[in-house]
């Protein structure tokens, strides 16, 4: 049997990390905050609070409330008595998207209306829902979308390998290669879509040309969910 270049738990951090990556890009060209990366969203919170702009201010600071309510409640939905199959965060992470893809952009990128709030809020719950639903069949320490956690744990795994010459590092090298790659590609071909996004001056592209890129994240939660098998949760 031809033995597979990659378990599932890295082919669906390979895939989550394009997901990222995209997620991420759309937010920055649309809303002007991150979709998973907090680290940024925070100095854009403080930088936002020093020029007295405290309408971004509220913004930022309501997209990292809604990233840490969805932590919240995945942490409920996982410790519940209920025993879960936790593909289901897959299919959550999808109706969160298709939400945020029906609140129309009625406001200029970078700008945010009533809708586009929702919108960020609603992005900013599947965020969480990204980042947990890979944690839950990770066999190893990978992270879907922090890449500031995996280049350090890319360095550790290759000085292990050239220092120790351990060739057991040699899979995890190519994984977090992989995780990298997959995140640029997200990035390039979000920014790219957004940049030639179908635009009208009325009727539907007006208000959902720049949402027509968050079927393709749909798309790809629906296939990890049915590439997937069931794996219970805690009881």
């Amino acid at each position: 049997m031809r033995k597979r270049l990659l378990k599932t738990d890295a082919v669906i951090a390979v895939v989550l990390s394009f997901v990222g990556g995209m997620l991420d890009v759309y937010c920055l060209f649309n809303f002007n905050v991150y979709a998973t990366l907090h680290t940024g969203n925070m100095i854009k919170l403080m930088t936002h609070l020093l020029d007295g702009n405290f309408t971004a201010f509220l913004d930022t600071t309501f997209v990292i409330i809604a990233f840490a309510v969805g932590i919240f409640l995945t942490n409920m939905y996982e410790n519940s008595r209920k025993k879960r199959d936790v593909r289901e965060l897959f299919l959550i992470s999808t109706g969160l998207l298709l939400l945020a893809g029906l609140m129309p952009c009625d406001a200029v990128p970078g700008e945010l209306s009533a809708w586009k709030r929702a919108s960020a809020f609603l992005i900013g719950l599947e965020g969480a829902f990204l980042i947990r639903s890979f944690m839950r069949f990770g066999e190893y320490a990978y992270s879907a979308t922090t890449m500031t956690a995996n280049i350090s744990r890319l360095v550790t795994v290759i000085h292990k390998r050239v220092t120790k010459q351990d060739t057991s590092q040699n899979y995890a090298i190519t994984v977090y290669s992989m995780i990298f790659l997959s995140f640029l590609l997200g990035v390039a071909v979000g920014y790219s879509y957004l940049q030639h996004a179908p635009t009208a001056s009325a009727g539907f592209l007006r208000y959902y040309g720049y949402n027509l890129i968050l079927l393709v994240p749909m798309a790809c939660m629906l296939v990890l969910y049915r590439m997937t098998r069931p794996v219970e949760g805690k009881a």
